[in-house]
């Protein structure tokens, strides 16, 4: 699964040419305003989003800016300003802004996949002033004498104020909630209520100079990224740096690959794909009778809102992306490992709802309760269940679901791969407790070769199964729709492929396959770093299996 804090950015960087802006009408003269608007789109709860446009030339020219993921004057595919309303359309983005200037202020809708309230503010002189202060901020956290974790503070300059973020690329964590935020020439200090961290500097000529508290304190000196010291920045690890494992399946002959000493049987925590498993016993279940799609959670988990399970295997749930109890004594190493059924009824008797129905929202919270409630309703619990439903019958004997509550004969870690962060360093593998329906699955190449093989002659024969599980339920902000776990996206010749990601700890995988059966890929990597893009070429054919 998805580093626990990890958070999507919401603008997705174009990398085609930019298109130039196109006024469409202009406002009078007397009615300019030229100058820099600043705001926070709500992302979801706690998460906040530095937005912003530039108006300038008494109103004909207009650029985007996200200061905090390092976008800056992005012209718009077009935009309009007549009278008082102002609005933009990005093309690239898929994202749309219509607004009216109020007082001082310009309260909008920002849509890019759902609609969002946004208001932006116009600077004030001194608001400019502060300027300077934007940007982002480096150093290396030193844990101990041995060992250091890159952390990067992004500023950016809202009305009376500042809106920050902080990434921790290593742990593929990035976004993460800043609270509380002050700086200056002397000083620089924040909070983030979700780390339970806080941090407090004086300047130095080295940068801000000081100590990083989360349970303990820690050494950190943060410097603004500048030409001097941007070859400073984290740099995301290479697929199979630390050893790895691909597959190419086409027309029925299987294509290897393997790094370091890894071979067909080196097991790997395959993460966010385990969603798919829990989406195949929900089908099965469905099938069989045993309940429905639209059958709905406080069934099993009482007084819990009337949650249907499609909703839950589609991340239309309106639940969070993590169980709220995830903060609840979590091990950073093993975040989800303390996680129980009694602590998901909790969390469900109240939930945090995002702000709209039937709009796809990733969600780990969502399949940690379908898998629980797909054990309970066969009086079992989903480590047994996918044993006996996905495993035994798959022959995948070198597969098993992390759980602290399974057996050790049944818990076999015949082959296990040591999982790295990205910056190369081992970490603890990950046991996922009642959560484990969101990413617990570790797995082998042979083992997810057979599952492979098995999805695609499923879709092929479209049985009752595959209609269940690769029917596009609904379209997502990312271009692709979703189907019950898996996401559904077509290539530039219109042919459909299904796909999935994971990531946990210490490890990053990627599993697609063309509906059709013609070609599968599986990629599996024992430390934490995206390699998608480089997934999605080589199942579309845009890359070899050698050039990866």
């Amino acid at each position: 699964m998805k580093k626990v804090t990890k958070i999507a950015s919401l603008f997705i960087l174009a990398l085609a040419i930019q298109l130039m802006a196109l006024p469409l009408t202009y406002a009078s003269e007397k009615n300019t305003y030229d100058g820099m608007w600043r705001g926070e789109l709500q992302i979801s709860k706690g998460v906040k989003l530095a937005i912003g446009i530039e108006i300038s030339e008494n109103n004909k020219t207009l650029t985007i800016n996200s200061p905090n993921q390092g976008m800056h004057d992005r012209d718009p595919s077009r935009f309009t300003i007549d009278g008082q309303s102002i609005s933009f359309f990005d093309e690239g983005l898929s994202a749309t802004f219509e607004g009216k200037v109020v007082d001082d202020k310009l309260e909008g809708t920002f849509t890019q996949g759902k609609t969002m309230p946004l208001v932006l503010h116009k600077l004030s002189k001194d608001d400019l002033n502060r300027m300077s202060f934007e940007g982002k901020y480096i150093g290396d956290l030193k844990i101990n004498a041995s060992s250091t974790l890159p952390l990067a503070l992004h500023i950016a300059v809202i009305k009376d104020g500042y809106s920050a973020a902080l990434d921790s690329p290593a742990q593929n964590s990035f976004g993460i909630p800043i609270n509380e935020i002050s700086i200056d020439t002397q000083k620089l200090s924040f909070t983030s209520e979700i780390l339970g961290a806080k941090f407090s500097s004086t300047k130095s000529s080295e940068g801000y100079v000081g100590t990083f508290v989360q349970g303990m304190p820690m050494p950190l000196t943060l410097s603004k990224v500048n030409d001097k010291n941007a070859h400073l920045q984290f740099k995301p690890a290479e697929f199979g740096e630390k050893g790895g494992s691909v597959a190419v399946i086409e027309n029925g002959k299987i294509t290897t690959r393997f790094w370091g000493e890894h071979g067909p049987t080196t097991q790997y925590e395959i993460g966010s794909i385990s969603k798919t498993f829990t989406a195949y016993l929900l089908s099965k279940q469905v099938v069989e009778g045993q309940l429905e799609l639209q059958t709905t959670v406080d069934r099993f988990f009482e007084n819990a809102s009337p949650i249907s399970m499609q909703a839950l295997a589609t991340h239309t749930s309106r639940l969070e992306r993590n169980p709220p109890s995830l903060q609840k004594s979590m091990d950073p190493q093993n975040p989800f490992k303390h996680i129980t059924r009694e602590m998901l009824q909790e969390d469900l008797l109240a939930p945090t709802y995002l702000p709209e129905e039937n709009k796809h929202e990733y969600s780990n919270f969502a399949f940690a309760v379908l898998g629980e409630a797909l054990a309970i309703n066969r009086n079992t619990d989903l480590a047994n269940e996918m044993q006996t439903h996905i495993f035994d019958v798959f022959k995948m004997d070198n597969s098993y679901l992390s759980v602290d509550t399974v057996p050790e004969i049944n818990n076999p870690a015949k082959s296990m791969a040591q999982g790295h962060n990205a910056s190369g360093l081992a970490v603890p593998k990950w046991t996922l407790g009642a959560a484990s329906g969101a990413g617990a699955v570790v797995s082998s190449l042979d083992d997810m070769i057979k599952y492979a093989e098995y999805m695609m002659l499923m879709s092929t024969e479209q049985n009752a199964l595959a209609k269940l599980l690769f029917t596009p339920y609904t379209p997502t902000a990312g271009k692709f729709e979703q189907g019950l776990g898996w996401m559904l996206m077509k290539d530039d010749k219109g042919q459909t492929y299904a796909w999935h990601n994971g990531m946990t700890g210490g490890f990053s995988t990627f599993m697609g396959f063309y509906l059709d059966g013609s070609r599968a890929v599986i990629m599996l990597n024992n430390q934490a770093s995206s390699f998608d893009q480089k997934a999605h070429q080589l199942l579309t054919r845009d890359k070899s299996l050698q050039s990866i």
